[in-house]
């Protein structure tokens, strides 16, 4: 007796992963359309079990009633048969259910955004057990990783110089931005060398040597108080600069998190202008059953950030993911409407201070509130 599995493939391709890893069958049959051969190359790819594709036209109704009949009038009584209608076209999930209810050797499952398996005869749902892989899922979207640091690379070293870089920035905000965020000409100078200084025409000056990991800061304020500091870690250039010291900051407020199982910090995809105006994520949170994506910012300055911090959600975890845009000062209204609108979490620090509850209960509890609900397509 052998298990076939046939999944419909269309739009997402994680919840027919997980119908395959969860099942075990002994083959597998992947029905896709000529617009989503892709995807079910990419399955294909993920899954060590025989695998056959079987491309369907999306919406001609007769012709997919003639390919049901075509290719599955001869199942054998001697086999069993699961039939995975999450994915595909609402035509394919119609014909496919009408078609496969009538075999008793035959389940209709369906597949949700939490992993729960749903059988659609008995009404019977579980919650798969199936380790959920962050690479996994990316790959299934089509994209992988090209760098990324663990939450827990950082050291104690690197720690320390948060509240240092902070005092700096309290110092003056207008000259560590200058320093901490460079111009065109100091950015190339900060990716092509290993050491260089900057000068302000006022004196406050930057000196940084990727060797040794230092970086040397000397600020002058409007009052012309100054402030010097040396910073040393493994990770001071991450911290110091793009503002890295305020990826951690939410990094460490969701590392205690139960559902945070991996942190993936200043996570770098291949750039792809048409597909995704965004090849960097700040975090990316394994929660267990689903991605978390955070976006980290001082503030919004630009609205369009949140439009383009959407699309790389999408495109990069699914339709089951969930998204975070955290600032530092208070978020502008028509910034957390545009959040709203987007399907975004947002969260701000500063709006926290006057609360009962720590910033960290109140982003625990914010994401809870969230983090099994469906979203919408």
């Amino acid at each position: 007796m052998a298990h076939i599995h046939i999944s419909l493939i269309g739009g997402q391709s994680y919840p027919v992963y997980l119908g395959i890893a969860d099942l075990n069958p002994d083959g597998i049959i992947l029905i896709h359309s000529s617009q989503s051969r892709e995807e079910a190359e990419r399955i294909q790819q993920e899954i060590d079990v025989p695998t056959h594709l079987l491309e369907f036209d999306p919406v001609d109704i007769q012709s997919i009633y003639h390919q049901l009949e075509k290719n599955f009038t001869r199942l054998s009584s001697d086999d069993i048969y699961t039939v995975n209608i999450t994915g595909g076209t609402k035509l394919w999930s119609i014909a496919f259910y009408e078609y496969f209810k009538r075999y008793s050797n035959a389940k209709l499952i369906y597949i949700d955004q939490n992993n729960c398996v749903c059988n659609l005869v008995t009404l019977e749902k579980y919650q798969s057990v199936v380790s959920f892989d962050t690479d996994s899922v990316l790959r299934l979207n089509g994209t992988k990783a090209e760098s990324y640091l663990l939450y827990q690379d950082y050291t104690e070293a690197d720690k320390n110089c948060i509240n240092r870089i902070k005092k700096l920035r309290r110092h003056s905000y207008e000259k560590f931005n200058a320093f901490s965020i460079p111009n065109k000409k100091w950015e190339n100078e900060l990716k092509q060398k290993k050491s260089g200084s900057w000068r302000l025409e006022d004196g406050s000056q930057i000196e940084w040597d990727k060797e040794t990991t230092t970086i040397k800061i000397l600020l002058i304020n409007n009052k012309s108080e100054k402030l010097n500091d040396m910073l040393t870690s493994p990770h001071i250039f991450n911290l110091f600069f793009h503002t890295g010291w305020f990826e951690y900051e939410v990094a460490s407020l969701l590392s205690t998190w139960q559902y945070a199982k991996e942190i993936r910090m200043n996570v770098k995809f291949p750039y792809n202008a048409e597909r995704n105006p965004k090849n960097e994520i700040d975090l990316i949170v394994n929660t267990g059953n689903r991605l978390l994506f955070v976006e980290c910012k001082t503030q919004i300055s630009d609205i369009t950030d949140i439009d383009k911090f959407r699309t790389a959600v999408k495109n990069y975890g699914g339709m089951a993911c969930k998204a975070l845009f955290v600032t530092d000062a208070p978020m502008k209204k028509t910034a957390a409407e545009k959040c709203e609108d987007s399907g975004i979490l947002s969260f701000s620090i500063r709006d926290c201070n006057q609360s009962f509850f720590s910033i960290q209960e109140m982003l625990h509890l914010k994401l809870e509130q969230e983090l099994f609900a469906i979203n919408k397509k």
